[in-house]
């Protein structure tokens, strides 16, 4: 379990490293900005993992304006890394260490086993809606079950922005204390909203509403004393239908679940974290 990882992060800053999985395709390249803008929030080093041979050209490409542009020619194998450095030296503040690890080859054991060695605390992935990956032959559904990390799987053609509102969908009598402290923690250089969303078991009854927050405010809200974490209870019992109402009606950014627990399922609509679902449009952040 991750829970030894979330009690060493006893304030939002000490998020050490995070670790991007580049398999050189489009949605890689989206997601490793994504987690670049999260190791410059939270003053992190990022890992870019090369988990598959480049398969293109290796020609030098032109340079203009202090960027690279594509002018025609192919790309370099190194091309992301290469582009990360100057998106890192463009902005103002921190600005964090990137680094490269070859990775070629490797499966979910020795990703997971690379990710603990290096106190990897989060690992990024990018994801094709509504399509499998043809280009790599590493599967998030096995991987989930080796690390001791979230893995945030961000949707290709997802803008990226700052994020402002994180929705944790879980039963509230087995919400995870873990997993809140962890959103607390990541949601703290913002600052952003995280709202622990109870949907109600299909096998339990529904908690009376002045029961469930009291159960809110004394096991979570008190326990981890982050202000902006707040309590939405759900009376849709249908998780697809909610799930669309934290995107386009609560403007979610990004959606929260452990893998496997009560709702995952659902939310996925009977797909896969190897066949991400079209109706999911912004990042999903999964615990092990």
């Amino acid at each position: 379990m991750c829970a030894d990882i979330y009690k060493a992060l006893p304030n939002a800053s000490q998020m050490k490293t995070i670790l991007v999985i580049n398999d050189h395709s489009p949605e890689a390249i989206h997601a490793a900005k994504v987690g670049l803008l999260i190791a410059q929030h939270h003053h992190a080093d990022l890992l870019l993992a090369n988990c598959q041979t480049y398969a293109g050209k290796t020609l030098e490409r032109a340079v203009a304006g202090g960027l690279y542009k594509d002018t025609g020619y192919a790309r370099s194998e190194n091309y992301l890394l290469d582009d990360l450095q100057c998106f890192n030296q463009s902005v103002n503040g921190f600005k964090p260490q990137i680094s490269l690890a070859e990775l070629s080859g490797a499966g979910e054991v020795a990703i997971a086993e690379f990710a603990a060695k290096n106190q990897v605390e989060m690992i990024v992935c990018g994801v094709m809606p509504d399509a499998g990956n043809p280009r790599s032959k590493l599967s998030n559904s096995k991987l989930l079950k080796k690390i001791n990390c979230p893995l945030l799987l961000v949707p290709y053609g997802w803008e990226i922005k700052n994020i402002e509102r994180m929705c944790y969908i879980a039963e509230l009598r087995y919400c995870r204390l873990d997993v809140v402290t962890y959103l607390a923690h990541f949601a703290a250089p913002w600052p952003a909203d995280v709202s622990i969303a109870h949907l109600c078991a299909k096998s339990l009854p529904e908690m009376e509403a002045k029961y469930a927050q009291t159960v809110f405010e004394q096991q979570y809200q008190n326990k981890v004393n982050y202000p902006r974490l707040l309590f939405t209870p759900v009376g849709e019992r249908d998780v697809r239908l909610a799930v669309d109402v934290f995107i386009h009606a609560m403007n979610t950014d990004i959606l929260v679940l452990v893998n496997q627990c009560f709702h995952f399922q659902d939310a996925l609509g009977g797909s896969t974290v190897d066949h991400f679902p079209a109706h999911i449009t912004v990042p999903l952040l999964i615990f092990p």
